[in-house]
């Protein structure tokens, strides 16, 4: 289920991994990108207000956090591209997950460097904490003021955010702005970012996820600002919340107040969004639908891919999806 995974430079290191994990299939691996954030880009995060965000997240070794220039002068020659893993995953390959590892090698086997390539961390790699976790004001206002530095700090007017299954509704509502209530308390995290270029969403639950009415007991599937989808919609009932045609007529649903509000703001959150999904993930689920349309396809979105036969973790990581994600931000596609 997908609240229990992901919402959910470059020496090369050879890496195994268990052939099986509670939390969903990892995608197999070869080898692995080292971080963490370089010294240049941490030396100006603490000349610059954010030495108490964690951004560097050491408790991974290198592998918390990833990007930054190496000296004063280094050029920036690509548009930064932020990336925001899931739940229970991480910044590079820290955990039985492996972050995203093969979308920055795959920008680097193509000229870009770690001065246009970023991600941090969140929350932490332990599957049995998924549950837990929300869309809360603590990490929200962590990963805007994360988003905010990388655009300062590179000086570029835009910039790309490609999110991951949590990662796609937490980038939304940190470039979107606006109030969240939580079960850390009441927030408002301002107006709308308008510094971005391309969004990219990979199998996010933005109308919520079906198995939630089954386990409306777990935090992370909460009606505040978790991913409640609502136990009927019109005369269809919880039996119907995953069918791609619905029996009965349906004008709309009320489902997880976070949610709602996010899909209701129709402030501009990118000059171009995509929105991709596989018809055969594994933890969405029901073919990615719910209550008649795919919960991955993010409202007022610009294109759209429908992967066959991916399981949730190989929509990010496949090669057919890390060449997607990079001719998506460089438009090549």
């Amino acid at each position: 289920m997908l609240f229990l995974l992901s919402l959910l430079p470059t020496a090369i290191i050879a890496s195994a991994i268990p052939p099986f994990h509670p939390l969903g299939e990892a995608t197999q691996r070869v080898n692995h990108v080292k971080g963490p954030l370089t010294s240049h880009f941490v030396r100006w995060l603490e000349e610059n207000g954010y030495a108490g965000d964690d951004f560097l997240r050491l408790d991974y070794g290198d592998q918390g956090s990833y990007g930054g220039m190496r000296t004063d002068d280094e050029r920036i020659d690509y548009q930064p591209v932020v990336f925001i893993h899931g739940n229970s995953d991480s910044a590079l390959t820290a955990g039985y997950y492996q972050g995203w590892t093969n979308s920055i090698q795959y920008f680097l086997d193509r000229g870009w460097n770690s001065a246009s390539l970023y991600a941090t961390s969140w929350g932490d790699d332990n599957g049995a904490n998924a549950e837990l976790r929300t869309h809360n004001c603590a990490t929200t206002q962590r990963l805007r003021r994360f988003l905010v530095a990388v655009q300062n700090y590179t000086k570029y007017d835009k910039i790309h955010v490609i999110g991951h299954s949590m990662g796609v509704t937490l980038g939304r509502k940190i470039i979107l702005g606006g109030k969240i209530t939580a079960s850390d308390g009441d927030c408002d995290l301002g107006a709308p970012l308008r510094f971005v270029d391309v969004f990219v969403g990979l199998a996010g639950a933005n109308y919520g996820l079906c198995h939630c009415i089954v386990d409306s007991d777990h935090p992370t599937c909460n009606h505040d600002n978790g991913y409640w989808p609502g136990d009927y919609c019109g005369d269809n009932g919880a039996d119907q919340c995953g069918a791609a045609i619905l029996k009965e007529p349906c004008n709309g649903v009320t489902y997880s107040k976070f949610l709602s509000d996010l899909n209701g703001d129709f402030s501009q959150l990118a000059k171009r969004v995509v929105s991709a999904w596989s018809s055969a993930d594994d933890l969405i689920q029901y073919g990615d639908n719910i209550w008649g349309k795919p919960t991955s396809l993010i409202p007022r979105s610009n294109d759209k891919k429908i992967y066959p036969n991916y399981t949730h973790m190989e929509t990010k990581e496949s090669p057919e999806s890390v060449r997607d994600q990079y001719e998506w931000v460089n438009r090549i596609i």
